[in-house]
């Protein structure tokens, strides 16, 4: 049998069996290896291994377009120049989603500004890359979400559904308070997933102010009971970097 038709049979098996990087791969690798002294099993070794990357670049891919996360970040990026309650040993222990592994959660809590939400998006980042399930919403979506769910009778397949992903982000609690309604669901959500996947939350407010944004004493503090029982909390401090920016740009005045 000829080289070329071994190749044409070795192509179409690599179609049947859904190899789509070797496929496009292999004429370029089998050009390289003609002119290597190596071991067949060397060989087979580094080309399954461009097929497993492939694989593992695509499905991170997909995990961070399903995530809904709206814009790419990273802990390296962040400045800690800017605001105090955080050290970059904080953010290397983060990064290693060990919080992710134990079903453990993360609150980051300080006024608007500070970075909490690029932390928490580099998070969910991180996570989709290594592997990990994540979704991504801010307070408002995920209350109008439940809310929408309630009133259409499928409220358990949501909650269902929101406790699949290993890591669940809320961004922006407390920036506008719940009713009773609103403030059961949330609670629901939380209790959903104690104990069985991660939650990240951005938060404005201190947690003495929950009963207040919750509109209910009782329901803050079960939802809070859950949501701290297994979490790491950050408080960060500091001058909006926002507001700076716009302070030396001359786009504001300071404040006098």
């Amino acid at each position: 049998m000829s080289n070329a038709v071994t190749l044409d049979i070795l192509k179409y098996q690599l179609q049947e069996l859904n190899m789509g990087f070797l496929l496009g791969y292999i004429d370029s690798f089998l050009h390289q290896e003609a002119s290597k002294n190596r071991t067949l099993l060397d060989s087979l070794c580094d080309l399954f291994d461009h097929e497993v990357t492939q694989r593992k670049q695509r499905a991170a891919k997909t995990r961070l377009k399903l995530s809904r996360l709206p814009c790419k970040k990273s802990l390296d990026d962040f400045d800690l120049d800017e605001v105090e309650g955080i050290s970059r040993k904080n953010l290397n222990e983060l990064s290693t989603l060990s919080f992710v592994q134990h079903y453990d959660n993360v609150v980051l809590m300080g006024p608007s500004g500070l970075g909490k939400s690029h932390i928490l998006a580099a998070l969910v980042q991180k996570a989709c890359i290594e592997g990990y399930t994540a979704y991504y919403l801010t307070c408002q979506e995920l209350i109008e979400e439940l809310v929408k769910a309630k009133h259409q009778n499928r409220l358990k397949r949501k909650l269902t559904s929101l406790s699949k992903p290993k890591l669940l982000a809320i961004d922006e609690i407390g920036y506008q308070t719940l009713n009773q309604e609103e403030s059961a669901l949330l609670f629901q959500l939380v209790a959903s997933r104690y104990e069985k996947g991660s939650i990240i939350v951005t938060t404005n407010k201190t947690f003495g102010e929950w009963g207040e944004l919750m509109g209910d004493n009782a329901i803050a503090t079960a939802t809070l009971d859950r949501l701290l029982h297994h979490a790491e909390v950050i408080i960060l401090k500091g001058e909006s970097y926002r507001l700076k920016k716009r302070i030396k740009f001359g786009l504001v005045n300071p404040l006098q």
